[in-house]
């Protein structure tokens, strides 16, 4: 009844992601095609700027748990480590993307989100939902995010930020431009005592951005390193395992390069990821258990679009290698190599998209090469201007991780003989746009074999990732947005999924989906210069019990001036207890204040 209510409010104090107009305008970049929004033809979400700034999330974990269809699973409090999902599955078959960067670790998709960046930094976020490897190759097995980054900034800005837990957020950005060029300076600081015992952390992130106009090119340089050091109460191991402690540094060095013109847009790439992991099973003891991890991984990246009388020809290239030093995993390396080609064809009300990654990757368990296509079409009717009718088919691929396949520990035991995942997904769905009101509907269904999970057959064995055969997994996704004129907006998001599958073992990640998901949020603006918003979500996952409250209410009011904005938050206002993975308690009620001085 308690949350039959809550419901009930939150209906009628219910925020959009955007408006139509600015729909209208937005080219897509997660693809090989850019498209207008409005021409797309697959199911994506757009998180702009101005819910960035008026919305309940302080980081990137918190605002993709607004969006529907996507499932973050954090261990403690504020982004310092979080497993991404999208419609099921596993963090491993979730690809995050900076500027269409691939941030996936051969490692573990563990470490993804740990170059997640604030969200002051952000422009935009494109959140691809469904089959992407035709699009990304390998690991985008059930969707996408790519956080496309700021450009330029008008004025200096300075946060200081305190909170519940003696938490202190500190950050500060220079825009440094001239003419043809525009650069962004950023630091940001956290630091806090953590929620329970063992969950502090520190958390720097330096970020920087550079566009140069070359005549008929733009050049892009951006470098990111984020650093985090935090306790690990019972994050990977069991419950009683509360002296786990963490390092990670992440760095992402990317130079690009466009160029446009009438008939042919070409995008260039060259990029280096690094990520180093320092794991300590006794903190006060790192004798006793210790894992030191070392990655990189340089790449070119090429996409060029060719515009013609039979439409958009897309062509790519993604060029590749990871190596990785492990005292437990040992001396790894990985090279792959993916051609991509797609074809947009417009014919009256009709877009269709056909296309293929072809793929060449070295096998998991021996050092013989192997190829694999990943074919796809979208499809896309215009019933008329505020209708769109939408459809695609596509298999998705991926192979282990360097976990998956050698990593040993006390409490988890890899596995050489796992064999990569398989699937094939569909989709239908309809998207409707008029004047205030959008709605989206999507009904999938995805059939893996050889899924990948971690299991083990009695609750004091250790956890080892296994192929499981023969899983469907069914969904439906309902998205509305109401916007109520220049004041304010409600959002209503309902989400169904359903694995069907025989285990008789205890399953760690992708088949603890939610299996109802509900998401509201009212976004209001009081006078000039007040605006709150308050978002709920509920959820309930297919093998957790109904005796935890899953109720979570977050409200935010601000005050803004010319110069100056101040926000207060409040997290959990009805102090759920609730857990999103491995029986880590999240925090309680809390409250925080931040005051950003413009200049």
């Amino acid at each position: 009844m308690k949350t039959l209510f809550q419901l009930f409010l939150l209906v009628f104090v219910s925020t959009t992601i955007y408006s139509q107009k600015l729909l209208e305008e937005v080219t897509i970049k997660s693809g090989r095609i850019l498209t207008p929004f409005n021409e797309e033809n697959r199911s994506l979400i757009i998180v702009d700027s101005t819910y960035l700034q008026n919305t309940t999330a302080k980081n990137l974990s918190e605002i993709l748990q607004q969006i529907i269809g996507v499932d973050i699973r954090r261990r403690g409090n504020d982004d310092i480590q979080t497993d991404l999902y999208v419609r099921g599955g596993s963090f491993d078959q979730t690809l995050l993307l900076i500027n269409g960067i691939k941030l996936e670790d051969s490692q573990t998709g563990h470490h993804q989100m740990n170059l997640s960046l604030p969200t002051h930094l952000i422009e935009r976020i494109e959140i691809l939902k469904g089959p992407g490897s035709r699009i990304f190759g390998m690991n985008a097995f059930n969707g996408a995010v790519n956080i496309i980054t700021k450009k330029n900034a008008d004025k200096r800005e300075l946060k200081l930020g305190y909170g519940s837990f003696n938490t202190l957020d500190v950050s500060s950005t220079i825009p440094i431009n001239s003419k043809g060029s525009s650069n962004i300076l950023s630091a940001t600081f956290k630091n806090s005592d953590g929620y329970r015992y063992n969950t502090d952390y520190n958390y720097f992130n330096f970020f920087y951005s550079g566009n140069i106009n070359i005549q008929d090119s733009e050049l892009d340089i951006l470098y990111t390193n984020s650093d985090r050091k935090f306790g690990a109460n019972g994050f990977y191991a069991s419950p009683q395992a509360k002296d786990q402690y963490e390092e990670t540094n992440a760095s992402l060095l990317n130079i690009k390069i466009s160029r446009q013109s009438n008939e042919i847009k070409s995008e260039s790439s060259v990029f280096w990821r690094r990520h180093e992991d320092t794991y300590i099973y006794l903190r006060n003891n790192p004798d006793f258990y210790k894992n030191n991890h070392t990655s990189h991984k340089v790449g070119f990246l090429s996409n060029v679009s060719f515009m013609s009388d039979i439409g958009i020809t897309g062509i790519g290239i993604d060029l590749s290698n990871t190596w990785l030093e492990s005292n437990n995993l040992g001396k790894r390396n990985r090279f792959i190599s993916t051609l991509f080609v797609e074809q947009l064809l417009k014919k009256g009300k009709f877009n269709i998209t056909p296309g293929v990654a072809f793929s060449i990757y070295e096998k998991p368990n021996n050092d013989i090469f192997k190829s694999k296509l990943f074919p796809g079409v979208d499809l896309s009717f215009t019933v008329n201007k505020d209708i769109i009718l939408h459809a695609n088919v596509g298999e998705t691929f991926r192979i282990p991780t360097f976990t998956d396949l050698y990593y040993s520990d006390p409490n988890n035991e890899g596995n050489e003989n796992l064999d990569p995942e398989k699937a094939f997904t569909n989709e239908i769905g309809l998207r409707y746009l008029k004047n205030s009101l959008q709605l989206s509907i999507s009904i999938f269904s995805r059939k893996s074999s050889n899924l990948i999970d971690y299991i083990k057959s009695d609750p004091d064995g250790k956890w080892s990732p296994q192929n499981i055969k023969n899983v469907t997994t069914n969904g439906l996704e309902i998205d509305s947005k109401y916007l109520i004129g220049d004041n304010g907006s409600i959002h209503f998001g309902y989400a169904y999924l359903n694995d069907n599958y025989k285990q008789d073992a205890l399953s760690r990640y992708s088949l603890n989906s939610y299996k109802h998901r509900i998401l509201m949020s009212f976004d209001h603006k009081l006078s000039t210069y007040v605006s709150q918003f308050i978002s709920f979500r509920y959820g309930v996952r297919e093998n957790q019990s109904d005796e935890n409250d899953k109720s979570v209410i977050d409200y935010r009011i601000g005050f803004k001036k010319e110069r100056w904005e101040t926000n207060i938050y409040l997290n959990n206002i009805l102090n759920s207890k609730y857990y999103e993975t491995n029986l880590v308690e999240m925090p309680g009620r809390n409250i925080s204040i931040n005051w950003k001085l413009i200049f």
